[in-house]
């Protein structure tokens, strides 16, 4: 029983994992960046603008960005990883109980002799 145990939650990390990551990299739209970064007191003086000044002076910078560009930058960030593994804990708790089921039913299956 230890073994299926491990087996099951080995096989959880790593599926629920992929499902997660996969999930999110599919459900990424598009986004924007903006080039060049900002400084302290550009930031201070678009937060005194109002939304059309705002919006004129963003879109001078914005860049757009396709689902490649945002997972290239992305995947280089602590952040990006630790919220893959905190989003990934429901696949890996639902993958681990499936997998803990089906060898149960199995090994229960061989016990009876069917």
């Amino acid at each position: 029983m230890r073994a299926l145990l491990l087996r099951s939650l080995l096989v959880a990390i790593l599926v629920g994992t992929a499902i997660d990551f996969v999930s999110r990299v599919a459900s990424f739209r598009g986004g924007m960046k903006y080039e060049p970064p900002f400084s302290e007191a550009e930031r201070h003086e678009i937060q005194s603008m109002t939304v059309n000044e705002m919006d004129a002076v963003l879109a001078k910078r914005r860049i757009k960005m396709t689902r490649w560009d945002w997972l290239r930058e992305s995947a280089g960030y602590a952040y990006f990883w630790k919220e893959v593994a905190r989003d990934a804990m429901v696949p890996i708790c639902g993958v681990f109980l499936a997998c803990a089921w089906i060898g149960w039913m199995e090994r229960r299956r061989a016990w009876k002799g069917i």
